[in-house]
């Protein structure tokens, strides 16, 4: 036997001891660790908090976080939660336009005086649903740019289409969000977010730097066995994030911050009830006909008429869902795996748990 495969089996024996207390009853869900520990026999790694309300489910990690130093993937282990990043900026503008700083209708010009014609016209409203025209994205997540250098690269980029005529997914309009809310706050992006969402959560382990965290508790990812490497070594730079993420992808969290950030949404603690409106609101069609973009969160229809409201986010070594169900008694899950060839477990747990919920 392998050093590696020795690791893996021994993470694999770990993974019930990695396994939270739930608070709640877990009938039904005994089959959801059996899934889990099944896959991860097969080289799954990751973990998974199930939650009703306040009531946590299921909270465990699979195999390994980091497979060099046969780190185990726990419930607290820190991960990249990608795209899903886009619905903090959401919520930031949501919370400055609750305070009169900006209005989701301004355009572009009135933040960007530098902006050219073609793009200042350009709405929050079109920029948070992916209707600015806008690329998709502007350079390498891990290449280094600072705001400045950012926004002049947007300026000088094409539209793909007038602002308005279409949803095309564009991390590059996140970015442009992010300097907004800095302008307007006259805060950093991070530090915006620390202090309005993640320090009042108890979130203190969600950031891009200022996050507390234990460096063996922070995942490395992979992708065909080769290493990407922890998410917290790649993508900053002595002076900064790379501005390539910021905004729109690259915020690190873990589980547990993630289901305190659901049930504070749901619960009124973070919005007012006409922002939460705006923010999970069904603004674009994304053009299939069952699902529809929000401000950084999307609402899709099952096959029964229920709805399931969430966002992942990766980039092909890590990947991250987050979905709750409002028909469902407010179920929600949310998984974190560290190689891209378990994202499709994410479909089987989303099965699984719907054949039980009531």
């Amino acid at each position: 036997m392998t050093t590696d495969s020795r690791a893996l089996l021994a993470a694999i024996a770990l993974a019930a001891a990695c396994a939270a207390p739930p608070t709640a009853n877990t009938a039904g869900l005994n089959e959801l660790d059996d899934l889990l520990l099944e896959e991860a026999a097969e080289g799954f790694a990751g973990s998974v908090l199930v939650a009703r309300g306040d009531d946590v489910l299921h909270l465990a990690g699979y195999g390994l976080a980091d497979r060099e130093t046969g780190a185990p993937f726990r419930p607290e282990t820190v991960s990249t939660i990608g795209s899903i990043t886009k619905q903090f900026t959401g919520a930031a503008i949501l919370r400055l336009q609750e305070r009169g700083s900006l209005r989701v209708d301004d355009s572009v010009g009135r933040f960007f005086p530098e902006a050219p014609a073609d793009k200042a016209g350009i709405t929050i409203h079109q920029l948070l649903t992916h209707t600015a025209g806008l690329r998709p994205a502007l350079g390498s997540d891990e290449a280094y740019i600072d705001r400045d250098s950012y926004l002049e690269a947007v300026w000088r980029t094409e539209l793909s289409d007038p602002p308005g005529e279409r949803h095309e997914y564009s991390n590059t309009g996140y970015s442009v969000l992010a300097a907004i809310v800095e302008l307007s706050s006259g805060m950093s992006y991070e530090e915006f977010l620390r202090q309005e969402f993640f320090d009042p959560l108890g979130m203190q382990h969600t950031g891009y730097r200022l996050a507390d965290w234990s460096e063996t508790h922070v995942a490395a990812g992979y992708r065909d066995g080769q290493r990407f490497g922890r998410v917290t070594d790649k993508q900053t730079h002595e002076d900064g994030f790379s501005w390539h993420l910021v905004g729109n992808g690259g915020i690190h969290s873990t589980v547990e911050d993630m289901a305190r950030w659901v049930r504070a949404l749901r619960g009124g603690e973070v919005l007012d009830a006409e922002s939460l409106g705006a923010l999970f609101g069904e603004h674009v069609d994304e053009g299939y006909g069952d699902s529809f973009y929000g401000y950084g969160w999307v609402s899709f229809y099952l096959p029964d008429g229920d709805r399931m409201i969430g966002h992942n986010g990766g980039n092909g070594f890590f990947f991250a869902d987050l979905n709750f169900f409002p028909d469902r008694d407010d179920l929600m899950y949310c998984l974190f795996v560290n190689d891209a060839r378990s994202e499709e477990v994410t479909g089987r747990i989303r099965r699984l748990l719907l054949e039980q919920a009531p």
